[in-house]
């Protein structure tokens, strides 16, 4: 397998930049009923399932197995979800949101699951 870090860092600059660019310099999306949450749910799915790549890739074989536990994965995502919610409040033009935390942490959950079981089917994806 090829190492896995630069997609999983290009995924992550590009959250960055869309995470914390004022609010005048976010592009307009289609607007509809959840179009925002479903924005942050990809961000952040995309972002788990990529940098488990790397956490499995970087790990011996036999940490593999106590890494592929759920809960240990879950942690990192859940406070990346609250701190980049935090942080907006910080930025011009956006604002935080209970429900983008609860979005975020969704998606890095799901990320993380689609990651479990692809890496037990022993996809190329992994």
């Amino acid at each position: 397998m090829k190492h896995p870090l630069f997609p999983a860092v290009i995924w992550s600059l590009g959250m960055v930049y869309a995470l914390f660019s004022p609010g005048s310099e976010v592009p307009d999306i289609p607007k509809f009923y959840g179009s925002d949450k479903l924005i942050h749910f990809g961000m952040f799915s995309g972002m788990a399932f990529l940098w488990n790549r790397v956490i499995r890739w970087q790990l011996p074989d036999e940490s593999k197995k106590k890494q592929r536990k759920f809960t240990n994965y879950l942690v990192l995502w859940i406070f990346i979800a609250i701190f980049t919610e935090y942080l907006q409040i910080l930025v011009p033009g956006r604002s935080f949101d209970y429900l983008d935390i609860v979005t975020n942490i969704l998606g890095g959950t799901i990320g993380t699951i689609i990651f479990v079981y692809v890496n037990k089917k022993s996809s190329i994806l992994v």
